[in-house]
């Protein structure tokens, strides 16, 4: 029995092994009759030998001309694969570069924290004698929360439209007070014009409604409370356009907003009654760059600008203030994470750069098919 075992080890010893030879000197054994289980052999350790073949020495045969195009053909296979891996996790982040198709649907959260730090003067005057009767230099803090829900719906290939349910919490340590609730919901849309062709950049047109479901400023005590909305319903507008670019893409938006005049306030602003409140135009432009590190990691850089002008507030006595017009300026870092094949986590941090932006701003999303909601039409 141990007699018999020793052969067959033997035997398949030196079948590798005329294999092996077999493979590396194909030319001096092409008239050689192989046997069924030498030619078994062969099949089996090819996969080994093909390592030496795609590096030909001078003792090696030369690579074949089906060898080379299966080459070419792999390594375009993997590139469209980096291409699209990127531009999922792109698209990820940063939803408005991007459409569904027709019959999709999916829903994200989105979780955003922004704090605000400013130094505010409490000046009174005399109205007898001009004189100042009161100066106070106050610290104020703010901290802002908002939890977003959204859902997107592809009505044809080229055309999304979504839906935005804000959830908001805020503090404020001038006025010592906290609010939270319903925040203003929000519909928009996405629009592709023109079909995906060689050597175009594509070109993502979109709008949105604004509405006042949430508390508005102007409806609270403004001395005391804080408000969840903006008081007014505004329409926008915009454009969007990226490029691949390996190993990044690169992007780009334009938007502007247009806010409703919003009249028979009747709140009380000190000695005044706020009558009427002219939003006026606001917009902003942002740029940036994705970069993969790998099919599991990504970030994205971006620069944010936006403005507001034109705004108004008009009170019963006739008077007209007109706020100077502002414009900040962010820069935001946000980092991928897929934690699945299909589910890629995004956190992000915004720092202003200038006065009117936010100092410091967070942001977490993930989409809810984490909890089994969407459907994807491939």
């Amino acid at each position: 029995m141990i007699e018999m075992k020793w052969m067959n080890r033997t035997v398949l010893a030196l079948s590798i092994g005329l294999a092996f030879a077999g493979q590396v000197y194909a030319e001096e054994q092409a008239n050689t009759a192989e046997t069924e289980q030498v030619q078994a052999a062969e099949d089996s350790t090819a996969a080994t030998v093909s390592t030496e073949v795609e590096q030909p020495t001078a003792q090696n045969a030369p690579v074949s001309a089906e060898q080379s195009a299966s080459q070419a053909l792999q390594q375009q296979a993997g590139d469209a694969t980096q291409k699209d891996n990127l531009e999922e996790v792109f698209t990820a982040s940063e939803r408005q570069y991007s459409l569904l198709k027709k019959g999709s649907y999916s829903g994200s959260y989105d979780f955003d924290y922004s704090y605000y730090r400013d130094t505010q003067l409490d000046l009174a005057l005399d109205d007898g004698s001009s004189s100042l009767t009161r100066l106070r230099i106050e610290d104020n803090a703010s901290h802002n929360m908002t939890n977003t829900f959204t859902v997107q719906y592809g009505v044809l290939d080229n055309l999304t439209v979504t839906a935005s349910l804000p959830l908001v919490a805020k503090s404020d340590t001038v006025k010592d007070t906290t609010t939270a609730g319903l925040g203003d919901v929000s519909f928009g849309a996405r629009w592709e014009p023109f079909p995906l062709k060689q050597g175009r950049l594509p070109l993502i047109l979109f709008g949105s409604l604004s509405t006042k479901t949430g508390d508005s400023p102007y409806e609270v005590n403004a001395n005391r409370d804080l408000s969840t909305g903006k008081g007014y319903y505004s329409v926008g507008g915009g454009a969007s356009t990226r490029k691949y670019i390996d190993p990044v893409v690169l992007f780009a938006s334009v938007s502007a907003n247009y806010g409703f005049e919003e009249s028979h306030i009747n709140q009380v602003r000190g000695s005044r009654i706020l009558d009427t409140f002219v939003p006026g135009i606001s917009g902003g432009f942002s740029f940036g760059f994705a970069y993969s590190f790998n099919y599991d990691v990504s970030m994205t850089m971006s620069y944010q600008q936006s403005f507001s002008m034109g705004s108004e507030f008009r009170f019963t006595s006739g008077e007209v203030s007109k706020p100077t017009d502002s414009s900040s300026g962010s820069l935001g870092i946000s980092l991928g994470v897929r934690v699945s094949p299909q589910t890629i986590v995004n956190g992000s941090v915004g720092i202003g750069l200038t006065e009117d932006a936010p100092d410091i701003s967070l942001g977490l999303s993930f989409p809810l098919d984490i909890i089994g909601f969407g459907r994807d039409v491939r």
